[in-house]
C-alpha cells in the first residue's frame, strides 16, 4: 500500500488541496488532476507501470511505491530556493532495489522561464539586456555539473526541467537508490510547446525524445556522471474543460535563488 504525505498524511485527493492552494484546486489544473490520478491509483498509475515494465530497463520493472511526498522541497546548491517537486515517490523495483520517481504534473502550463530570462531575474520582470545575477550563475554552474552538460546563461532551455531533474538525482542519491525516473504527467489537450521544450531538454542531454510514452535513458548524471536517470512523458487525456490560466506555471516552483 502506498502512503502519501504532505504536511500531514494524505488519504484522499481532497487532502491535497491545502498543498496546492485553494485558488489552484480546480478541475483541469495539474495539481487537481495529479492528486486524483495518483491518489485514486494508490500509487503508480497502472498504465504507467505497464510502460515501465515493458521498457526493457530491468531497474524500472515492477516498481512499487511505498511513500509519496507532495510538493517535496529539495535544496540545490544552497539552502535557499529549493526545487519543489510536485510528487516525489520512493519505492522498490522487482529486485528490491530502491528507485525514486520524481513527478512533474502539467496541464496547459509552461515549464516556467527559460534559462536566459531566469538567470537575469524572475522571468517576466527580467530586462533582456541586464547582466546575469551572480547567485543564479553559480546555481546554473551547479546544475550543469550534475547534468554533465554546459548550460550557458543564454540557453533557451526551460529552467524548471533542469532543476527538477537535478533534484531527482540528488534525492535518489541521498536515499541510496539504484536509479531515478523523471516523469512528466501531462493532462488534457496535448501542448506542442511543452513537448518541444521537453524534447529540447532531452536533446541537450544527448538523446532525442521522439514520441510520448517513450522511455528515454539511461543517462549517467550526477556530479560524478555515474548515476542512472530515466525520463518518461505520459500524456493523459481529460474530459474536463480546462479553464484559462497563467501560462507561467502552476503551483509552487521556488528554486529561484
Amino acid at each position: 500500500m502506498t502512503v502519501f504525505y504532505g504536511y500531514k498524511r494524505l488519504t484522499e485527493p481532497e487532502d491535497w488541496r491545502g498543498l496546492a492552494g485553494d485558488d489552484k484546486w480546480v478541475a483541469g489544473r495539474s495539481a487537481f488532476e495529479l492528486a486524483h490520478a495518483w491518489n485514486d491509483s494508490s500509487g503508480l498509475p497502472e498504465p504507467i507501470s505497464v510502460v515501465l515494465d515493458q521498457s526493457g530497463f530491468e531497474v524500472l520493472r515492477g516498481i512499487t511505491l511505498n511513500l509519496c511526498l507532495v510538493e517535496k522541497p529539495v535544496f540545490l546548491d544552497t539552502h535557499q530556493g529549493p526545487s519543489m517537486t510536485d510528487l516525489m515517490g520512493y519505492g522498490n523495483n522487482a529486485s528490491g532495489e530502491v528507485v525514486v520517481v520524481a513527478v512533474e504534473g502539467k496541464a496547459d502550463e509552461a515549464f516556467g522561464s527559460r534559462v536566459s530570462a531566469w538567470v537575469r531575474g524572475d522571468g517576466k520582470n527580467a530586462a533582456p539586456f541586464s547582466p546575469p545575477r551572480p547567485s543564479r550563475v553559480r546555481r546554473l554552474a551547479f546544475l550543469s555539473r550534475h547534468l554533465g552538460t554546459d548550460i550557458t546563461s543564454e540557453s533557451d532551455l526551460r529552467y524548471q526541467l533542469i532543476h527538477r531533474t537535478v533534484s531527482a538525482v540528488l534525492e535518489a542519491q541521498l536515499h541510496g537508490a539504484a536509479a531515478a525516473l523523471v516523469l512528466v504527467h501531462a493532462f488534457g489537450p496535448e501542448s506542442s510547446d511543452n513537448w518541444a521544450d521537453f524534447s529540447n531538454f532531452i536533446n541537450a542531454l544527448g538523446d532525442s525524445a521522439q514520441q510520448k510514452a517513450r522511455m528515454c535513458g539511461r543517462y549517467k548524471l550526477g556530479a560524478n556522471r555515474d548515476f542512472p536517470v530515466y525520463f518518461l512523458w505520459w500524456q493523459q487525456s481529460s474530459t474536463i474543460q480546462t479553464p484559462q490560466r497563467n501560462a507561467a506555471g502552476d503551483g509552487p516552483d521556488i528554486a529561484r535563488h
